[in-house]
């Protein structure tokens, strides 16, 4: 995810740092920074808790490839909710 690994970057934040200062492990967070899984909308909250003044769409959602993965994570809870 390029919008997400340049937000980082220009915040100064190593993967590492951006992990912990997101409340998760380094090795989840290199999956998402290195477009090898989706943010989920859980990620996404972290990310917006940590940053509160970021447009979180600015970040997530340039393209339909991770809105995609929301929507299903969405689907999914609504199915399990039922």
């Amino acid at each position: 995810m390029d919008k997400l690994r340049n937000f980082r970057k220009e915040q100064g934040l190593s993967q590492k740092d951006m992990a912990e200062k997101i409340g998760i492990t380094l090795s989840m967070y290199e999956k998402v920074d290195g477009g090898r899984t989706g943010a989920s909308a859980a990620f996404m909250h972290r990310v917006k808790s940590a940053f509160p003044n970021v447009v979180i769409d600015d970040i997530f959602f340039s393209d339909n490839s991770n809105k995609i993965a929301v929507d299903k994570e969405r689907s999914h809870d609504e199915h399990v909710s039922l």
